[in-house]
Parts: structure tokens; C-alpha cells; sequence
């Protein structure tokens, strides 16, 4: 994978009419949180979105897995494109989107989110988030030790439901996550906002998890690429790479001076 710092983004750019930016939220707009309620946008990422989705042929969105009203209100910005829920709900100019089959599986996540509540309770750190379309149990604040407990437990309680085919389980940083069964992830998500709202722009996604990699994936696909944020040396599909949340802001100025 090669590594793109921040000042190699307008070059990749140029000469682009119109471009289509995404973005995920926590570890690339705003620094990991121990607890994700505590993560806020870092300083002066509103304005340098507010810029960008001001620029001719520019399109700005959010698409992260944190439920949409959670993430359009943590960053604010009126103008975006804000996905939520890995983009099974999406709202922007233009576009309003629910996934038709995600809705079947919120009384199924209400029922485990209560379970795993009370299951969890003597494990020192874990947190269930019920973001009605999807569920997370973060793990970022449990002692090494207990990590094993904690994925025993969402395999015991959420098992019946993965087996029968209601939910599907997934991983990603210190969290497990439980998802409908639906052919659906970030890059299905990438590709639904670019036929609406920016057919044939160039595509640019930037996140940090694993869950961004099919966002990579789909942008590359339609002749853009991916930039991961993270260290170098980690396994990716993205063509391109920022060190940091605060390598991302430096980006983001860069692109919108350009």
C-alpha cells in the first residue's frame, strides 16, 4: 500500500470536474473515544467540511457506523450528506434512504441490546449501544483478560439470531457489532449516494476500521481510491494512507485551498 500524506490529495484531485467525498467519524473526523458518547469533531473539521461541500462540483458526506441522527448532530454541518448505521439510513440534499428490509430487525436489537445489558453488567468497561438499526458491544475499556467473556457472551446471547439468519456479527476496533442480514456495507452505501446525488464524480472515501474497507473497495472500483487512516504496514485495500484524525484535518485544508 503506497502512503499518501495530506499535501498529495489535491494532485489526486486535479483535474477533477466533480468529486464525491466521504468520510467516516470516529478515528478519521474525531479521535477514538474510550467511550464513544465522549467523541466530538476535532477543532476546525466543521468549517473545512462546511468548505469543501461549498466548492464547485464537490459533494461532502459522513458515512459512519454510528446511528444517523448521532452523527449528523455530532458534526453538524447543514449541506452534507450524513449516513448512518454503515448507510441502511441515509439523509442528505435530495436524499432520504431506509434500507426496506433493515427496519424488520429493530425489535430483534431491542430484545438482545436488554439481554446483553444484563448479562455484561459484572464485566468492568462494557458497553452495549443499541442504535436501533444495528447494535455495538464495545470492549475498548475491558481488561484484556476479560475480552474472551465478553465475545462468550455476545455469541451466547446473539447466537440464535445469527444462526437462524436474522442478524449477521462482525468485529471492529475493540467492538462487536451486530448487523440485519441484508446485502448491505459502506460500499453499497458509496455507491447508492454517487448514482444519486453525483453520477459519474470522483469518488474519494477516508476511514479507519475495518467496516470502511468495502467503502474503499466500492470508490476504487468507480475510478477514485480509498485513503485509510492508521499506521503503516496495516492491511488494507485502500491505495492510500493518512498517519491520523489530525493528518485527516490536514487534508481536508489542503483540499479545500486547492
Amino acid at each position: 500500500m503506497p502512503d499518501a500524506c495530506s499535501t498529495d490529495l489535491p494532485g489526486l484531485v486535479a483535474g477533477q470536474s466533480s468529486v464525491l467525498l466521504l468520510l467516516d467519524f470516529d478515528g478519521t473526523l474525531s479521535e477514538i473515544a474510550p467511550r464513544p458518547e465522549n467523541a466530538v469533531l476535532r477543532p476546525g473539521n466543521a468549517k473545512l467540511l462546511a468548505a469543501l461541500s461549498r466548492k464547485r462540483g464537490s459533494t461532502v458526506g459522513i458515512l459512519s457506523g454510528r446511528s444517523l441522527d448521532d452523527v449528523a448532530h455530532r458534526v453538524g454541518v447543514p449541506g452534507l450528506v450524513y449516513a448512518g448505521n454503515h448507510g441502511l439510513e441515509i439523509s442528505g440534499p435530495d436524499l432520504q434512504y431506509l434500507h426496506p428490509a433493515a427496519a424488520a430487525s429493530i425489535p430483534a436489537f431491542s430484545e438482545i441490546a436488554s439481554r446483553l445489558v444484563a448479562a455484561l453488567a459484572d464485566v468492568p468497561g462494557a458497553q452495549v449501544e443499541n442504535k436501533t438499526l444495528t447494535l455495538t458491544v464495545h470492549y475498548r475499556r475491558v481488561a484484556p483478560e476479560y475480552h474472551p467473556r465478553v465475545e462468550s457472551i455476545v455469541q451466547g446471547v446473539a447466537g440464535p439470531a445469527v444462526a437462524d439468519g436474522q442478524l449477521r456479527l462482525s468485529t471492529a476496533k475493540a467492538a462487536i457489532e451486530l448487523r440485519p442480514t441484508v446485502d448491505w456495507d459502506k460500499g453499497r452505501a458509496l455507491d447508492l449516494v454517487r448514482s444519486r446525488l453525483a453520477p459519474g464524480a470522483f469518488p474519494i472515501y477516508i476511514g479507519d476500521d475495518a467496516t470502511d474497507e468495502d467503502a474503499f473497495a466500492a470508490a476504487q472500483n468507480a475510478g477514485g481510491f480509498g485513503v485509510f487512516v492508521g499506521p503503516a504496514g496495516s492491511a488494507t485495500r485502500a491505495r492510500y494512507r493518512l498517519d491520523s484524525p489530525a493528518a485527516v484535518s490536514d487534508a481536508l485544508a489542503k483540499l479545500a485551498s486547492g
